[in-house]
Parts: C-alpha cells; structure tokens; sequence
C-alpha cells in the first residue's frame, strides 16, 4: 500500500489534535491515502472515526519492553546537563528521593545512572560513545514491517520523545521515498522532555516561541519551520464564537446566570497538597468570602487525578465530597478503555471548551489549561504553592514555575501567580473588580505562544498536503 500521510500517534491528546478537529478527515478530502499508527487499534474512538474516515489504522507498541523503558529513562543522564533544566533534574531527584514503587530496579537504576551523569564532566567521552550506540536501541522488525507495508511519503510524529515514535521516525529517516515530519503536541515537548531520540526534515509549530525552541535547542534551519498554530484549539475558537456553555451548567446542577470559576488540577506528582487548595476554594465559595457573592466552583481532575501510576486513591472521595457543597462541581473527565493514554470521549472537549469559555477566571498548578484559557481571554492564576503545608523544594508545587516553558510564559506577565491563599483570595477579587485587569499583557502572551488562533487545522493541511 503506498500511504501519502502517515500520523504517529502514542498519546491521547494528540489524538485529540488529529481526530476531534477532523485533521485526518481534511486529508482524506484532499485526496490523500492516510493512516494512523498508534498503540492500540481497539480503541473504541480510534476505531470508530477511522473507520468513518476511511483512514488505514495501524497498531505498533513495543513501550512496554523493559529494555526499552530503560534505555528511554536512561538517554537523558547520557545526554543532558540535567541541573541545569529544572523539569529533568526533578525527575532524578524525585526518582530518589519520593519513589514508592516496589519494584528495585527502580531505585537502582536512577542513583547508577546518576553516578554516570557525574563522570560524564571527568570522561567526555561516556557522552559520546553513547552517542554512537544510541541508534542500536531504537531497531525494531515490526516497525520496519509497517513502513514496508504502509510505505508513507510523508511520517508525522506527535510526541517524539516516546518509544514508539521515536523508532518509527528514525526508520523513516533511513527510507529514500519517505520525507519526516515532526508536529508536537504540546508547548513542553522541546525544553522539558529532554533530547528527541530522532529528528525529522520538516517541524510544525505553535507559534514563535516553539520555533524559536527548535532552532535554539536543535539548530533546525528556521525555513524547515511551520507556524501553522495548534488544530485542537480550533475548538476553542469556534466555542468562543458560539458560546453555548448554559446548558452544560444545568446539567452540572449549577445556576446557569452565575459567574464560576474553573480549576483543573494537576497530577499528585506535580502538585501533592493541591486538594487542600481546591477544599479551601470550594469552601470559601460556599461561604460566599470573595467579592462576588454569588460565585460558583467547577473543578476539573486532570486524568492523572484518577487514572494511572500518578493518580492518589486518596484524594477520590475528597473530590466526591465536594459534590455535596450548593455551588461547587466536580466534573470528571471522561476516560475510555485503552492502551492509548488519556484517551478521552468525543463528547469531552466539547464541554471542556464550553466550560472554559463560560469561566470567569481559570485556575491551574502547571499546565496546558493556561494556554487553553487565554484562548478564551480568560484571565489566568497558577496556584503555586502548597496549602498551608511547607513541602522541599522538589516535592513542591512551587517548582513547576522554573519549568522552562512555564518560565517562559509567565515571563510576559499575563498570568497571575500566587504564593498563599491570602494572595489567592486577593487575586480572585482582583479580577472580579477588574475583568480587564492584565489584558494587554494576557494577548501579548497568547500570541507569543500561539501565532495562529483560528483555522490552524486548515493551515497543518495545507502544510503537510503541498
């Protein structure tokens, strides 16, 4: 079968990015042969829209081999100053510090290679030695099998620093006929997720800030660069144009007139006393402490919250306690059965979008959402801190603000950050008394970070079909 475009996808947000904008689809009614490799094709979104799309769907997952998930966790004490990137050495300290796992090999494993780090600035040449070998690791006969089968003109990678991409794009390199792409999926991939295993010819990006990071971190030549924005928040645009969120309100069992604010939380990991933050909000909502009184609460887990190694069984019935309150929801995302992580249903970013869009204020620890919600021209806080607890440093919430690319965009000072839940609570009333109050510096961020807000999936079609 000879392929036009071939999709790599290993993760459950760029599957988003490909299936719920319809940027297969537009390929298809382009003219072209498309497939999607992923790591499960029993996946029922997957499957379904595949089918429906007449896109070729492929399964390749060899993540789960052990010697696969050593070499990926052990590439980066190989080939990076891990100190000075903070998300990096985080996981090192974490990994000795904090890891509850039973299993040795995961406590051995992080204080050998952290040896080896150390000598790397004695023996230069550890570095590059493994340098050499590195393209030894990423062989596999079954990929090689697909690419024969499907033999693409064009492979696009979403999440290149995951196992199965990685070998599918290095191969792809090797293949005359075959021209590679990257398009990521997300504003952290470049400076927090360590050296991609493999590169490619040509780079789709978000906006100026991703260009500027691959040229910055791997010399790419800045005409191989694409902005074309970010397909997903395509969404984002349209919702806000036809806002439609009163009804997904009703359905939560709130009062569909009333102002709200939307937290979406973080990962245990990332944020362990974060709970303690979202309770003294829906508190403090309930008893009506802020300016506005009639204020209401939705709070919105982040699939870590409930699903996956991260997740913490504890902070469940907290969560569900919450539900109890007037004014206070918790909406929980909705998760399908798959190999593919965080895979979510159709339905869900629709009312993600709709539940942005209607916010008055959007609250978060770290992550996409802050970018989601300037799309929106919504203000943003990052609550980075701990509660009332005094954690170390690397356990600490406080630490996701030196992660680079959070670093980067607050850097235009368009988002709010607070320390306590004094200076949470006066935040809150800010922006209640001053909807307008940092807008200026909230569109210079966006658009920084996001140089086309509208039409991006058409522009990623128009990229990659010429």
């Amino acid at each position: 079968m000879n392929i036009d475009i071939a999709y790599i996808v290993s993760h459950g947000f760029a599957a988003r990015m490909v299936t719920q904008t319809d940027l297969l689809g537009k390929l298809v009614k382009e003219g072209l042969n498309v497939a999607l490799i992923c790591p499960d094709k029993n996946d029922s979104n997957l499957k379904a829209y595949c089918g429906l799309k007449n896109v070729h769907l492929y399964e390749f997952n060899e993540n789960g081999k052990l010697g696969n998930q050593q070499y990926m966790f052990k590439r980066k004490y190989f080939l990076e100053d891990l100190k000075k990137n903070t998300a990096l050495w985080e996981k090192h300290v974490y990994s000795i510090k904090y890891n509850k796992s039973k299993n040795p090999l995961t406590h051995i494993w992080p204080r050998y290679y952290g040896m080896i780090y150390r000598l790397i600035s004695f023996f230069p040449s550890i570095r590059k030695r493994f340098k050499n070998k590195e393209n030894g690791y990423l062989k596999s006969d079954l990929a090689n099998q697909i690419l024969d089968d499907i033999n693409p003109k064009k492979l696009v990678a979403t999440y290149p620093v995951n196992f199965n991409e990685a070998v599918l794009l290095k191969l792809g390199n090797e293949r005359k006929n075959t021209e590679t792409w990257i398009h990521l999926l997300s504003w952290d991939n470049i400076s927090c997720k360590g050296f991609f295993p493999a590169l490619s010819e040509k780079y789709i990006a978000w906006g100026d800030v991703m260009k500027s990071e691959l040229v910055e971190y791997y010399g790419i030549e800045p005409e191989n660069i694409f902005k074309c924005g970010v397909p997903h928040f395509d969404f984002h645009s349209e919702v806000k144009r036809r806002p439609n969120f009163k009804p997904v309100l009703k359905n939560l069992g709130l009062k569909e007139d009333a102002n709200y604010l939307f937290f979406a939380m973080s990962s245990p990991r990332f944020a362990p006393k974060e709970i303690d933050i979202v309770e003294w909000l829906a508190n403090a909502v309930e008893t009506q402490q802020f300016n506005e009184k009639s204020l209401q609460l939705i709070v919105r887990p982040h699939p870590q919250n409930v699903s996956g190694k991260m997740k913490d069984k504890t902070w469940l019935p907290r969560l569900k306690n919450l539900a109890k309150m007037n004014n206070v929801v918790v909406d929980f995302p909705n998760l399908i059965e798959s190999k593919l992580n965080w895979s979510m249903d159709v339905s869900d970013m629709e009312k993600f979008s709709q539940l942005l869009t209607g916010s008055l204020i959007t609250l978060n620890s770290g992550s996409t959402v802050a970018i989601d919600a300037l799309i929106h021209e919504k203000p943003v806080i990052l609550t980075s801190f701990d509660g009332d607890a005094d954690l170390p440093y690397w356990k600490s919430a406080r630490r996701l603000v030196d992660y680079n690319h959070l670093k980067k965009v607050i850097s235009y000072n368009g988002i709010s950050v607070v320390n306590s839940f004094d200076h949470l609570k006066q935040s809150i009333n800010e922006y209640i008394g001053n909807p307008e109050y940092l807008i200026n510096e909230r569109k210079e961020t966006i658009d920084a970070q996001v140089s086309e807000k509208i039409d991006s999936t058409k522009n990623v079609v128009k990229c990659l079909a010429c």
